[in-house]
């Protein structure tokens, strides 16, 4: 994971980050990051976080506003570990 994605998970900081940046980290944790899923998420984030990449197509424009906060608040903490 490249290193200015970790800095910027701050969770203060976070909450700044644009739509597009967490769609990146979003397809790249549902690619390559699935150890980062299981170890930082609890089974119920975990399957809510499989849910809405499976909702949205592979699309983030499939996702409604409060499906797109959740999905941020989701990929947040796997990428923190908090």
């Amino acid at each position: 994971m490249p290193t200015w994605i970790a800095r910027k998970a701050v969770p203060a900081v976070w909450k700044r980050i644009p739509w597009r940046s967490v769609w990146a980290i979003a397809l790249w944790l549902a690619k390559k990051g699935r150890d980062r899923v299981q170890q930082n998420l609890s089974e119920r984030e975990q399957s809510e976080f499989w849910s809405l990449v499976r909702k949205s197509k592979g699309k983030p424009g499939n996702l409604a506003q409060h499906d797109r906060t959740r999905m941020k608040n989701i990929v947040g903490k796997a990428i923190r570990g908090t």
